[in-house]
């Protein structure tokens, strides 16, 4: 990981998408400009003749979490955000905020909100770098069930808390604009790990977070 790459992980304000050299941007609009010919999209409409340039650039956005694939030194740089935990915490962190990701099925965006709970063992984590290790994972194609596994896997590593729990709650425009094209379609996963497994105490006051926080 390039060290331009970790300012980006580390700044707040920073959107995961920079030039992306490793990317052939070029080729990719020579692609997807063949594909929308293949479609039979008239490319000489004045809407669409610069539609393959656009569409490439989001594409690179919304997959730059690619370049963040190194699980160890991704770990390492998040690990630098986090700080001694007294030795008797025993709190419940929960941290929330939103995504959007495409869906790795038909290349469709899906959106929603995450909440995010964790005890300390040894180490808590600055607020602001959990949206962070988000937004690496959703710059992916991705399965909301997926995408749920890969934040709590990479939270594991870093921060080996009691336990864990990641709740995620979507729209997804593959179930919207094809297939059942349901407009209230909704899908929620939970992941739930240590003490929010084996103590059902812990895990009520969880989901009773995401009961007054999550919404559809």
């Amino acid at each position: 990981m390039k060290a331009t790459e970790e300012l980006l992980l580390r700044d707040d304000n920073a959107i995961l998408a920079g030039p992306r050299p490793s990317v052939d941007r070029d080729q990719l609009m020579l692609h997807l400009r063949e594909a929308l010919r293949l479609l039979h999209v008239d490319m000489e409409d004045e809407n669409l003749i610069d539609t393959p340039r656009r569409w490439a650039d989001s594409l690179i956005t919304m997959t730059s979490g690619y370049d963040f694939t190194d699980v160890k030194k991704l770990t390492t740089v998040f690990k630098q955000a986090c700080s001694a935990a007294d030795a008797s915490c025993q709190n419940l962190v929960v941290i929330g905020g939103t995504y959007k990701t495409l869906c790795a099925h038909h290349i469709l965006p899906f959106f929603g909100q995450f909440i995010i709970g964790y005890i300390p063992e040894k180490q808590i984590i600055g607020a602001s770098k959990i949206p962070r290790i988000v937004e690496v994972h959703m710059r992916r194609l991705q399965s909301q069930e997926h995408l749920a596994h890969d934040v709590a896997d990479t939270i594991q590593k870093i921060l080996e808390p009691q336990g864990i729990a990641v709740w995620m709650g979507g729209l997804h425009m593959c179930m919207v604009m094809r297939g059942v094209e349901q407009e209230s379609s909704f899908m929620e996963t939970n992941v739930l790990r240590g003490n929010f497994l084996s103590d059902e105490r812990t895990r009520q006051e969880f989901m009773s977070i995401v009961n007054r926080k999550g919404s559809r």
